[in-house]
């Protein structure tokens, strides 16, 4: 299943403005995420939380801040596949995006597997990402 296809499932209640615009919030964290685009990513204004695995939960950083830990982050690994596994509106200001990250660390044929977290408050009709999580 392609991940377009994961996003148009998971995503409830079908056909309404707030999920489509979840959905399109997914699609394009997913394809930055994918690309190693952390600054587009991230964006430019609001304040980011990111938790890697073996770190400690930041306070909230800048943009560029974050895209920089995430980009030391995951420099090391060649995306495979990045699947969207839920899309859910949390309250009528928050939602989150649930992933399962496939990659392989660059230089072996090792193969691993992540679940990344995108927390999303919502800001008009669209989404704006406000915190990343990586589990192991």
């Amino acid at each position: 299943m392609n991940w377009l296809l994961a996003v148009a499932i998971a995503v409830s209640p079908a056909g309404s403005g707030q999920s489509d615009s979840l959905m399109v919030a997914a699609r394009r964290a997913v394809a930055q995420w994918m690309a190693h685009e952390f600054t587009g990513l991230v964006g430019s204004g609001e304040a980011v939380m990111v938790h890697l695995p073996g770190a400690e939960p930041s306070s909230p950083l800048r943009p560029a801040q974050a895209a920089e830990l995430l980009r030391a982050f995951a420099e090391g690994a060649r995306e495979l596949d990045l699947i969207v596994q839920v899309a859910r509106n949390v309250d009528p200001d928050r939602a989150y995006v649930e992933a399962q990250r496939i990659f392989q660390v660059r230089g072996t044929d090792v193969r691993r597997s992540q679940t990344l977290y995108f927390g999303f408050r919502r800001v008009g009709m669209s989404y704006r990402l406000v915190e990343i999580r990586a589990l192991p």
